[in-house]
């Protein structure tokens, strides 16, 4: 019995502080695995959000661009076609010279074609090879998960009129499948024709 006590007189205590038991370890590792989990999940959360916010910026800054082309240029046009079955709408575009001349005048042209719509204009009339025209929207080098289809029935493009042209498109922005839709009408307005090219036959 003596010697179980120290000088004081007392028994010695056995302190639980020299480690940590398997139940405390285990919980600790479940604390910090949760805890791991809902940092991980908040940034995934985030990726995500900030993902689908770019590919939705994306699909409506090409379809702002179409409706801004076709706008400036309906708008100014003294005659319209559509063709192509509602693919291609062509229109022959009056702009004011810069000389005292009058108008200056352009052919532009803008065509559905593999999921993108594709713009051209020059003075004389658009061709047919519409591949090499310019991508506004839609699938190109740069963006080969974009989509562009025509919900007019399945096409872009529609005259109503001889003079008014009704569009429809959806824009699909890469894997995400961030779609925004565009439509409106507009009509050719300009009346001038003097030195007019033929943009089409």
């Amino acid at each position: 019995m003596n010697a179980l006590l120290n000088r004081a007189g007392a028994v010695p205590l056995h302190h639980d502080d020299d480690g940590i038991t398997l139940v405390e370890l285990i919980v600790g590792i479940l604390v910090a695995g949760l805890f791991s989990g809902m940092l991980a999940m908040m940034f995934i959360n985030g990726w995500n959000s900030q993902q689908l916010s770019v590919a939705r910026d994306s699909a409506t800054g090409q379809a702002n661009l179409v409706r801004t082309t076709l706008a400036d240029s309906l708008r100014n046009a003294t005659a319209v076609r559509v063709s192509g079955g509602g693919t291609r709408v062509d229109a022959v575009v009056g702009k004011v010279g810069t000389s005292l001349s009058g108008w200056a005048w352009e052919c532009r042209a803008w065509a559905l074609h593999d999921d993108s719509i594709r713009y051209s204009a020059g003075t004389t009339a658009r061709g047919t090879d519409v591949a090499a025209w310019a991508v506004l929207a839609g699938k190109s080098d740069d963006r080969p998960l974009d989509r562009v289809t025509g919900t007019l029935s399945g096409v872009p493009f529609k005259l109503t009129g001889t003079k008014g042209v009704q569009f429809g498109i959806d824009v699909r922005s890469g894997t995400d499948a961030q779609t925004v839709s565009l439509s409106g009408g507009m009509t050719a307005q300009a009346v001038a024709t003097e030195g007019a090219p033929t943009c089409w036959t």
